[in-house]
């Protein structure tokens, strides 16, 4: 009998429950693309930046489960607090309690498994999708047929069983420490306000704003290339999060209360059209839920960051590789110099056609005063570059030439050094060794790339004359050609010309010199495995977050709209129409939707905004990360936008029931 029963009120949980429904079937859907896209081996094998997917998604996994967990939890509790009466009548007719849960317990199975069976196949076709994508991002003209496996299946049954055992027994421990009393008054029992007194409030709503503020302000001030990524300043960044998380969860807890109480207060305000119906109706959810509203809130922040990062990411794409290969080919000699370069350029051009190629040498300056500057530990020299091939290297790349003066000099580094040189007095004018002094001139920013020369910080560009009497520290040669190059050629020529780079000591010995070849269609490969992992990744964890958010609000709302449809029931009879009826529950959802999302939308930009110090650098653009906000939040209101309307449109259904 029991069995029939669960099966019936299984059938009822779907329809009253159909969103959260699709949410977990979704979640799990996107759990096992991702674990079938991860094993792989032909993903793997497009690039070899892939080889990481998996491991980093294993972690990924291990987040979205706890997600989806918390998500099952919360989900199952309102189930719970809606059948609690029911279920009382089931002990009152003499069904013992052991039974009672057996019965609850196997609903859930049920729904759970459903959704499950669900997954397969539509993961399944998740897969697909995301391999076109990771496909279309590599740049690769081929289509990947990702196969189901058994061994993904089993991982996501091992997944889903981890989180319904979980959630299940923290659902049957609830239950053994209730009475047939509680069960009956068990939606009475969760009404508790968080704050007995508006002062206590107001203390704590203070408190969590400046916190904020103050975390948002240091994040802001030390958020730079200067200093971000010492360990100092990321155990102060660490600090400023957990402060950020303490304010969000206060903000979130008391804003929505003291909300109401202004509003209520207020005799102008609260019997303004329908304020005083919504605020009352929405005042249980504000007084209770603070918790719950943190917690969406952070999952939010999180999501839009996410979603931020990810076009961020493929927005640093192309200035990544113009900051790493600039050119075609590039090779350069360090401890003995190459003598002669046309054995390479005729090797290069067997397989390539060869449109332009330079030959250009780094000298050694023995004072070292730009080097002790920078503090480039391996160097005791400054790196220079003659003015004539630095002009060379900016026609192959369609720039304006420099002009220097006798006594110029200019710098050529990388956008996260300027704030270090910029007006700074140290190198405003170079001391050399044969005794002249160059007035710095410029600061080249543009034309900066990694393998320029060996120091990976600095070039120093000067006159030619200046040059006649140094040491040559290297040789480089840079090839563009007109086709791309691949990085299967670069493994090619590293084994087809490794002779070039061995010599043999005094007593017999290969020695290898140091020498780096750097191939263009390398870095656009690893860029481009680089930004669809991480795309992807991004994208995946949004997704799931931003559903979540969304399923529990929607189960919260459409939990409220059958435990409070006598309200409703009572405005209808006492004449308001449908048309104002439905506007009083748009207003009510938009409340309860956007309270999470204010306060987050507005730690999200000010973090934005903060990591912009840095990102700017890369995107070769001083505001272009407001456009990839922007296009986050149109992201992320598309997707929450869908819930909100489904669960409108749920509430509709529900009330009209009622009457």
């Amino acid at each position: 009998m029991l069995g029939k029963l669960a099966v019936r009120n299984t059938k009822r949980s779907i329809k009253d429950y159909l969103i959260y429904l699709i949410t977990i079937t979704i979640s799990f859907s996107l759990i096992l693309a991702f674990n079938l896209i991860a094993s792989s081996d032909k993903v793997v094998e497009l690039s070899t930046g892939m080889g990481s997917f998996k491991t980093v998604l294993t972690f990924i996994n291990a987040v979205i489960v706890f997600v989806v967990c918390f998500l099952i939890n919360y989900t199952t509790r309102f189930m719970f607090e809606k059948r609690s009466k029911e279920l009382g009548t089931y002990m009152l007719l003499g069904i013992k309690k052991k039974k009672v849960a057996h019965l609850l317990v196997t609903e859930n199975i049920l729904l759970g498994f459903l959704a499950f069976v669900l997954s397969i196949p539509l993961g399944f076709l998740f897969s697909q999708f995301v391999s076109l994508v990771i496909v279309k991002m590599l740049g690769i003209p081929e289509v990947i047929f990702i196969s189901l496996n058994l061994i993904s299946i089993e991982l996501l049954a091992i997944y889903f069983m981890a989180i319904y055992v979980l959630v299940l027994l923290n659902l049957l421990r609830r239950i053994r420490k209730m009475t047939v009393h509680d069960f009956l008054y068990f939606d009475k029992q969760n009404e508790k306000k968080m704050f007995r007194s508006s002062k206590r409030r107001n203390i704590i709503f203070v408190i969590s704003l400046l916190l904020g503020i103050a975390s948002l302000v240091f994040w802001h001030t030390r958020f730079n290339f200067e200093n971000y990524s010492t360990s100092e300043n990321i155990s102060y960044l660490t600090i400023c999060i957990c402060v950020l998380i303490i304010s969000i969860y206060g903000i979130s807890a008391t804003c929505a209360d003291m909300f109401l109480s202004v509003l209520l207060k207020s005799k102008k305000l609260k019997y303004k059209s329908d304020n005083l119906f919504v605020a009352r109706t929405f005042a249980s959810e504000a007084r209770t839920m603070g918790f719950t509203f943190g917690t969406l809130s952070m999952l939010i922040l999180l999501s839009l960051l996410c979603l931020n990062f990810s076009s961020i990411n493929k927005g640093v794409y192309q200035s990544t590789i113009e900051r790493s290969s600039p050119y075609d080919i590039s090779i350069y000699e360090v401890k003995k110099p190459f003598s002669d370069f046309s054995e390479y350029l005729d090797y290069i051009d067997d397989e390539y056609t060869i449109s332009n190629s330079l030959e250009y040498d780094i000298y050694k300056e023995p004072n070292h005063q730009i080097q002790n500057f920078f503090q480039v530990e391996f160097y005791d020299f400054d790196a220079i570059l003659k003015l004539s091939d630095y002009n060379k290297m900016l026609e192959l790349r369609g720039l304006d030439t420099a002009q220097l003066k006798e006594n110029e000099y200019l710098i050529i580094t990388d956008k996260q050094y300027l704030h270090k040189v910029e007006n700074n007095n140290e190198i405003k004018v170079l001391q050399l060794s044969n005794g002249e002094k160059l007035n710095l001139k410029e600061i080249d920013t543009q034309t900066y790339w990694y393998a320029m020369c060996n120091s990976g910080r600095f070039t120093v560009v000067v006159p030619d004359v200046y040059t006649q009497d140094l040491e040559i520290a290297e040789r480089h040669l840079i090839v563009d050609t007109k086709e791309d190059t691949t990085a299967d050629y670069e493994q090619q020529f590293l084994k087809d010309m490794e002779d070039k780079f061995i010599e043999v000591n005094e007593n017999g010995e290969d020695v290898l010199q140091s020498y780096r070849i750097n191939m263009r269609g390398t870095t656009v490969e690893e860029q481009n495995s680089m930004t669809a992992m991480i795309a992807s990744i991004c994208l995946y964890i949004a997704f799931v977050l931003i559903s979540a958010v969304g399923t529990i609000l929607a189960v919260q709302s459409l939990s409220d709209s059958t435990k409070y449809k006598y309200r409703y029931s009572t405005l209808r009879r006492i004449g308001v129409n449908d048309k104002s009826l439905f506007r009083t529950i748009k207003k009510q959802l938009l409340i309860l939707f956007g309270v999470p999302t204010v306060y987050s939308i507005i730690c999200g930009f000010f973090m934005v905004v903060s990591m912009n110090n840095i990102f700017q650098i890369l995107l070769q653009s001083k505001y272009s990360y407001l456009a990839y906000f922007i296009g986050s939040l149109l992201i992320f209101f598309f997707i929450y936008g869908i819930y909100w309307i489904a669960t409108y449109i749920g509430f509709k259904r529900n009330i009209n029931e009622a009457s």
